[in-house]
């Protein structure tokens, strides 16, 4: 058989270009899959922030209507409010801390990061035609993270016990 028409030499040359387009398209697939990690993680962390903070909305809507309220007391969190609503803590600690600013999340990573909100209640009373003692008990929270601002309201209305 002559040098020429040998199969195994001709192929020689292209092993070696086919290898480098394969570790090329390798390096493409390993740096986009990263990339797509890296933003599915940063995804994920503002849904656990944005899950957390309608967790402490929902909490102060819970207590707003389950707390006792007849002509005898009135709970300071269905107490009216102005129009444009107060500052509420309801992890206040101590109760002279009334600055409405919650801790939405705590995350965890090496170091400990807080992500804080300032939480707003409003509280307006509800004309209806029996005269009934109803009020409208709206909580708002506002937080950054990532240095975007987000909100998250809930309302709802509550009676009298009595």
């Amino acid at each position: 058989m002559k040098p020429s028409q040998n199969p195994l030499r001709q192929t020689d040359g292209i092993a070696l270009v086919e290898i480098l387009v394969a570790l090329v398209l390798l390096t493409v697939m390993i740096v986009s899959s990263t990339q797509a990690l890296v933003q599915t993680n940063r995804q994920s962390a503002g849904q656990r922030t944005m899950t957390a903070a309608r967790g402490v909305v929902q909490r102060n809507i819970d207590t707003a209507l389950t707390v006792a309220w007849n002509f005898a007391s009135e709970p300071a969190i269905i107490a009216l409010t102005s129009a444009t609503g107060t500052p509420y803590d309801d992890d206040a600690a101590p109760a002279s801390n009334t600055d409405g600013v919650v801790q939405v999340a705590v995350m965890e990573d090496g170091t400990t990061a807080t992500v804080p909100g300032i939480l707003t209640r409003t509280v307006t009373a509800v004309a209806n035609p029996d005269g009934a003692q109803v009020r409208r008990v709206t909580f708002r929270l506002t937080y950054d993270y990532l240095s975007r601002p987000y909100a998250v309201q809930m309302s709802t209305l509550r009676a009298i016990d009595d």
